[in-house]
């Protein structure tokens, strides 16, 4: 059987990745709201931006063909295929 942990694991429609970087709580929340406005607004995708109290890289991506429903079946497979795994490992 393969490994379910080498396999992609299933994931919603948005996937959003962010290293951020502050220099005060203040400024780590100016940065966390002005990147969900410029969500809200999409204005963002992949990139870099950097200000004054903080800097950040980001990446946006977006599978429109994921539903919901979909996504939770996916991962139902994906967890019943490590859990196969695990009882044939004996775990």
């Amino acid at each position: 059987m393969t490994d379910p942990s080498a396999e992609v694991v299933p994931v919603r429609a948005f996937r959003f990745t962010l290293r951020l970087d502050a220099d005060s709580r203040d400024d780590l929340t100016q940065a966390l709201e002005n990147i969900a406005t410029r969500i809200a607004l999409d204005e963002l995708t992949t990139g870099v931006s950097g200000g004054y109290g903080s800097g950040y890289s980001y990446e946006l991506l977006n599978d429109p063909s994921q539903t919901h429903e979909r996504y939770f079946a996916d991962l139902n497979a994906w967890l019943a295929k490590a859990r196969d795994a695990e009882k044939e490992k004996g775990l």
